[in-house]
């Protein structure tokens, strides 16, 4: 089991602060927090609901009036920051999972033959991080991420803004612009959530691939393998094309053991009551691990069984239901 040492007695923090000593004690707080995230002052006092003049004014000490309601939105910011670190504390880094190793072996296949790909997987299963991952990688690759409501011309600008270009013309110049950018580049173009791009867009899209000859990944739910068959083959030139159609599996036991182990490492076999509840989805599972450690913590309790299944009946209701 995973135990936390007793948290030591809080003392009272309205009283501390208020002295000139816990002032400057939070002030050295902030300044700190703000080192370490490279945060401006304009940030932090737009966090704050103060203006830029009164957060510089309050730093120096140069504040005549009470600052009774700064110091406690001050306090109150550190602290949510503390409880953001606390959440990320125990997220998982990029883990090889049998998703993501199918996603990398297909997204390599069609970067390096200049083939065309397409990947389809329900909601939760790691696709959005994977590509993620695979790009920041191979910085050849690049990853678009579509929106509902994408068209051509917004497809088009987005993958301008990432060759470095401009984003202006009509639609066709900014077609031929790509075309001549990539020809012959070897790069390839990764569209995560691809079911959201209209059949215009994803034919232009593949005269992007037999011109330019670069890879193409597309890459989402299942409605996108749908989308490509087409109800009367309106797709039938782009999904022919694709030499990889590849659908993806829900997370292994071994993959589960394996994002439990590095967030816990002595977890004495506790990867199975997470397996059990998460059912094979890598975002159910990772929100189960996360909140359960906090909420062991939170208890000053070891992470039993127990924990982890009160915290799956308050995240996942309907699973509890009947």
């Amino acid at each position: 089991m995973l135990s936390f040492a007793k948290k030591p007695e809080k003392k009272s923090a309205s009283k501390i602060l208020t002295t000139p000593k816990g002032e400057n004690i939070l002030k050295g707080k902030l300044l700190q927090l703000m080192r370490e995230r490279g945060l401006t002052q304009i940030a932090v006092s737009r966090a704050l609901n103060l203006s830029p003049t009164t957060l510089s004014l309050w730093l120096k000490g140069d504040y005549n009036a009470d600052d009774k309601n700064i110091v406690e939105k001050v306090n109150a910011f550190i602290n949510r920051e503390s409880e953001k670190d606390l959440a990320t504390m125990y997220k998982s880094g990029f883990i090889e999972t049998s998703v993501a190793k199918t996603i990398f072996e297909i997204a390599r296949k069609c970067h390096i033959k200049n083939k065309v790909g397409v990947i389809y997987g329900g909601a939760g299963l790691g696709k959005t991080t994977t590509v993620k991952e695979y790009a920041e990688q191979n910085p050849d690759a690049i990853l678009i991420e579509a929106d509902l409501g994408y068209t051509p011309k917004v497809l088009f600008q987005k993958l301008l803004r990432k060759l470095g270009m401009t984003p202006s013309g009509s639609i066709h110049e900014m077609h031929e612009a790509i075309i001549d950018k990539l020809s012959d580049s070897g790069r390839i173009i990764i569209i995560d959530e691809a079911e959201h791009l209209p059949y215009k867009a994803l034919e232009l899209i593949r005269r992007i691939y037999d011109k330019a000859g670069v890879g193409i990944l597309l890459i989402g739910m299942p409605r996108l393998y749908y989308n490509l068959c087409g109800k009367k083959g309106e797709y039938e030139q782009l999904y022919t094309r694709a030499l990889y159609k590849v659908p993806l599996d829900l997370l292994s036991p071994e993959d589960v053991e394996a994002i439990v182990g590095q967030a816990i490492p002595a977890n004495n076999g506790i990867w199975e009551v997470f397996y059990d509840f998460c059912k094979g989805n890598t975002r159910m599972l990772t929100n189960l691990l996360e909140n359960s450690i906090e909420r062991a913590k939170v208890l000053n309790r070891p992470l039993t069984p127990d924990v982890i299944k009160s915290v799956a009946k308050l995240l996942y209701v309907e699973m509890f239901r009947g």
